[in-house]
């Protein structure tokens, strides 16, 4: 098979097969993530979703796309992220499908299906039809794309590919365009939605310039003006997203994760992570979520060792696909430049090394493999016996099935936030990430003992570790041990000062032991650091309420409801207006509880407080029941179900 070093001209358009061919690669792309649409919130998703304020209401969209994607989470969510498409589309999400995982993973796989369609239509563009088909179904079914389908988090990937490869078919289409300005700012409109979905979206307009003047089939007809005038609309759009991102950020990359980290060893990383992306792609076998982060020091490390090596070998390929199938080199260009971005390890997060990044340059890897394919099933390789040809469609067809295969069982490990840690470690035994995050589940579930060895361990990882030292500090607090509490907690506060949380709990700590001046502070200081968090307001309203402080505790709790509506908060307002005999206004606070969670045994009680000093037993008998299902010991609703049957004759209480 040969490929030409331009674009094809499209075939005469036969809507019963591109139709079938629609529906073949949607069910291919649909089908394997099914199994995801009832899996759980889990890791970032909690932050980004759940805890978001900007997420559950309209009125933060300013802070959406004025600030950067972790600001909700104040001084602690310092970040490189400018991501407002990313909160837009949870926003949107959570509107039409309320805060429950399935309708976010039902957007990712609708999204994940929109990439694969639009990769087969690019791919249609730059060779035969069945080329761009074998290509998009592999893309459909890579099991290295599964996390960015299956994790609700890392719909950042599926949002950028999908404007990403949008854009780029536009800007192919530019010289067919009836209306050039038309088809310049539509191809604009779509970038710019690539630029806000995820940083590799810059890489966009250094494709452009190197297609257009080395691949485009008008090429050597066409003047530089010409040439300049289809790409210079997105490297202006570019220059905006630049000027944009350094007035909300203070500079395109101001914050340097690590900066112990030398230019040379990053560049000697970089290296390395290239053999060991490219080694994912090739053979997708021991697939994890999180992979630990080791720098390379030393030019003769085995793993840039493999990464020089990898890197050579494309080399040579792109010199001999230059040579005979011109256009196909343009492939390894797509993986190595939307890669990236993401090699630097100095700005990378904890997870230097994500399969999610892999997502959109796998459209080029797939490619290649196509062609390849396609070009042995023709018998136009050298030495291939006709035999081994015929042979081609049954291995594409066993691969298939294995990748698919290979998707649907590692999908179920995004079931939960316990099945993923555990089967993360299983292979990630080192990471004190994981350790803390799996600790963090077992002391939920009442296992101290093995929430207490899984951050010690984290702890012996990384001593400095803020989150495994500030859970130490929770536990401590919960067996009552205060001295070790608070000093695990000051311990966290040292590595980390700027982390709400750790605040929280030395607050809580302090209070328990009579320290109420000190504990105030701390409250204080973690409101000031995380303005937008429901959960320091609701601590801070608390100790206020315990402390008697109702006045200052009805206003925390007012700034809480403020930020964003909880039960919590609205079950101490309706405490607090039921203590002062404000009936409407805690009737009104107990209502919105209920309304947000109609398992809240408090405020169903609080509810029959207010209902039987109104004069309303029977609605206050049926409030109290309610609460009764979800808490039976509680002593206070009991006595009032037994006074309210006995003051009733018959034991029929009008309502």
């Amino acid at each position: 098979m040969t490929v030409r070093a331009g674009l094809p001209t499209p075939s005469p358009p036969d809507n019963h097969r591109e139709a079938v061919t629609f529906l073949l690669l949607f069910l291919l792309a649909f089908l394997p993530y099914v199994n995801t649409l009832f899996n759980d919130f889990v890791y970032d998703d909690y932050f980004q979703v759940v805890e978001n304020p900007y997420v559950h209401s309209f009125r933060f969209l300013r802070q959406i796309f004025t600030t950067t994607v972790w600001s909700f989470q104040g001084a602690q969510g310092a970040t490189n992220y400018f991501r407002p498409f990313m909160t837009l589309g949870y926003l949107l999400t959570y509107k039409i499908a309320g805060p429950i995982p399935f309708g976010f993973h039902f957007a990712n796989l609708v999204l994940n299906g929109i990439a694969v369609l639009l990769a087969f239509y690019l791919l249609l563009r730059f060779s035969g039809e069945r080329v761009a088909l074998i290509a998009a179904g592999l893309f459909a079914l890579h099991p290295v794309h599964t996390e960015s389908v299956a994790w609700i988090a890392a719909v950042t990937d599926l949002e950028l590919t999908v404007f990403y490869l949008a854009a780029f078919l536009l800007f192919l289409k530019l010289p067919d365009a009836s209306h050039k300005w038309r088809a310049r700012a539509i191809m604009c409109a779509v970038f710019t939605l690539a630029l806000l979905s995820k940083e590799q979206a810059m890489t966009l307009p250094v494709l452009a310039v190197i297609f257009e003047h080395f691949y485009r089939d008008d090429r050597v007809t066409t003047t530089p003006w010409e040439k300049i005038s289809r790409y210079a609309p997105l490297w202006a759009m570019a220059a905006l997203y630049f000027g944009a991102r350094s007035v909300v950020m203070g500079g395109v990359t101001s914050i340097v994760l690590r900066p112990n980290l030398s230019w040379y060893h990053a560049g000697l990383s970089g290296i390395a992570l290239v053999g060991q992306y490219l080694g994912k792609l090739i053979w997708p076998a021991h697939l994890s979520m999180f992979y630990v982060f080791h720098a390379s020091e030393h030019l003769t490390d085995s793993a840039v060792l493999l990464g020089l090596a990898s890197l050579l070998l494309c080399v040579i390929l792109f010199a001999e696909l230059w040579r005979r199938a011109h256009l196909l080199s343009f492939a390894l260009l797509w993986i190595f430049l939307t890669l990236g971005p993401v090699l630097n390890a100095r700005w990378m997060p904890a997870s230097v090394f994500g399969e999610r990044y892999l997502y959109l340059p796998s459209v080029g890897f797939c490619w290649l493999v196509a062609s390849a394919a396609v070009k042995f099933w023709s018998g136009d390789a050298p030495g291939l016996h006709r035999p081994l040809a015929r042979a081609i469609p049954a291995m594409l067809a066993v691969v298939a099935l294995l990748y698919a295969v290979k998707t649907v069982r590692r999908n179920r490990e995004w079931r939960s936030d316990e099945v993923l840690y555990r089967i993360t470690l299983a292979t990630q035994g080192d990471s004190p990430q994981m350790r803390d995050n799996l600790g963090g589940i077992l002391y939920d579930q009442g296992d101290l003992a093995g929430a207490e060895r899984e951050w010690l361990e984290a702890l012996s990882l990384a001593n400095s570790n803020p989150n495994a030292l500030d859970n130490m500090a929770l536990l401590r607090q919960h067996e009552q041990r205060y001295d070790e509490s608070i000093d695990y907690s000051l311990r966290a506060l040292r590595s980390n000062p700027v982390y709400m949380i750790e605040h929280v709990h030395l607050g809580e700590t302090l209070a328990l032991v009579g320290r109420a001046a000190e504990a105030e502070w701390q409250f204080r200081v973690a409101t000031t650091l995380s303005p937008l968090s429901t959960r320091a307001h609701n601590s801070y309203g608390k100790f206020l309420f315990d402390a008697g402080r109702l006045e200052d505790a009805r206003a925390e709790f007012g700034r809480s409801v403020a930020v964003d509506s909880t039960s919590q908060a609205y079950d101490r307002l309706g405490d607090i207006y039921l203590g002062w005999r404000d009936a409407p206004r805690a009737e009104l606070a107990f209502r919105h509880a209920i309304a947000m969670d109609p398992f809240d045994s408090h405020a169903h009680i609080g509810m029959g407080q207010v209902l039987e000093s109104s004069g309303h037993p029977g609605d206050a008998l049926h409030e109290y029941e309610t609460g009764l299902e979800t808490n039976p010991l509680d002593t206070l609703a009991k006595a009032a179900v037994v006074r309210l049957r006995a003051a009733s004759p018959g034991n029929s209480i009008p309502r």
